[in-house]
């Protein structure tokens, strides 16, 4: 069974929370924190310009995560500038042009009507992560000081929504993570999912706040709402394109699709059997979906992110593929239901258990 973490308050109580709750794990917490670090030293990147811009960014724009840092930080004895480092390492790691030799996937999508049946919609996200982060993981029901209380996945000793999540409005969101030129001192993703569940309850509200911001690039985020609203935001530095659904579904994997972005995508520098292996995960769901248009639901859903195919288009990734990243988790959220199955590790071998929002 997964960690659960219940946490209530401001986002400091909140950090501090979740750090007492997972301090068991602090050696596996530093075991992490120090193989990134030293991933990230190898790289030869003069890190500090870069702290000091998104520390003055994150104070105007995001003062409750360097709260929530901070509490984190104090409940596990993390010293502060190492730690907030590591949460920051994958935007530096793309600052230094580092085209990551292990891709941190995953695949997501979004579907409701005409695709679904009874046009039921739903949220699902592989999530393909470093190896160490399996034993990390945890599930985490929030209750904020003020906004909707909501639920999602996580890693122990990571800040804000740090994968998928959903609110009690039925309003989900995941994201991806792509490694890209376009990127500059912006709020993290993992911080933006979290406001987006605290204060909105659709997609469209969700997208109204996401204009007002300047993300820090290298992802994206998809969403879906209990009205059947579903969209992506490709995220970037100087542009941020959103792709509303089309045919009842949206799709996203680790590359951009739009004319804005595209050109600023740095495939992942992989061995050759895996070059393309983004493009071809997003085209395999968007033809599965396609051909299944008014039966897709949560068992068809669950099938799909359990299949295996060519080391390109398989979707539960396995060892065998890539040395330390694998899937190590599968979500699919019913925003109507206020539902989240969750299988804690490779789809196709654990079973989903069901976790509603109170």
């Amino acid at each position: 069974m997964i960690r659960q973490l219940r946490l209530f308050g401001n986002a400091y109580t909140i950090g501090k929370q979740h750090g007492e709750q997972v301090a068991d794990l602090h050696h596996h917490i530093h075991i992490a924190i120090a193989d990134r670090l030293a991933r990230l030293e190898a790289t030869g990147l003069d890190v500090h310009e870069h702290e000091q811009e998104l520390l003055e960014v994150w104070q105007v724009q995001a003062p409750s995560i360097l709260d929530m840092l901070r509490g984190l930080g104090d409940s596990l004895s993390l010293e502060w500038e190492r730690f907030f480092r590591y949460t920051i390492s994958t935007f530096l790691m793309d600052q230094a042009k580092n085209q990551h030799h292990e891709a941190q996937g995953c695949t997501t999508w979004a579907a409701g009507a005409p695709i679904t049946k009874d046009g039921e919609p739903l949220l699902v996200k592989n999530r393909d992560y470093w190896q160490d982060h399996q034993h990390l993981q945890c599930l985490s029901s929030t209750f904020p000081e003020t906004g909707y209380p909501y639920l999602n996945l996580t890693s122990a000793g990571s800040p804000g929504v740090f994968s998928s999540g959903m609110n009690a409005a039925g309003l989900a969101v995941a994201d991806t993570h792509v490694v890209s030129m376009d990127i500059g001192p912006g709020v993290p993703r993992y911080y933006l999912m979290m406001a987006i569940l605290e204060q909105h309850d659709s997609v469209a509200s969700a997208l109204d706040y996401l204009r007002t911001v300047r993300f820090m690039g290298n992802g994206t985020l998809i969403l879906q709402d209990a009205r059947g609203g579903s969209a992506v935001v490709e995220c970037g530095y100087s542009s941020s394109p959103v792709i509303m659904a089309s045919g009842g579904f949206s799709v996203s994997t680790n590359h951009y699709t739009t004319k804005h972005l595209e050109d600023s995508w740095l495939p992942s520098n992989q061995s050759e059997h895996l070059a393309g292996n983004s493009e071809a995960r997003y085209q395999r769901v968007q033809q599965a979906l396609l051909q299944a248009s008014g039966q897709v639901d949560l068992e068809w859903a669950k099938s799909l992110m359990r299949s295996h195919n060519g080391p390109l288009d398989t979707l539960c990734r396995h060892l065998d593929l890539e040395p330390n990243i694998a899937t190590i988790a599968c979500t699919i959220y019913l925003p109507q239901r206020k539902e989240l199955h969750l299988a804690n590790g490779r789809p196709c071998r654990e079973e989903f258990t069901v976790y509603r929002i109170e």
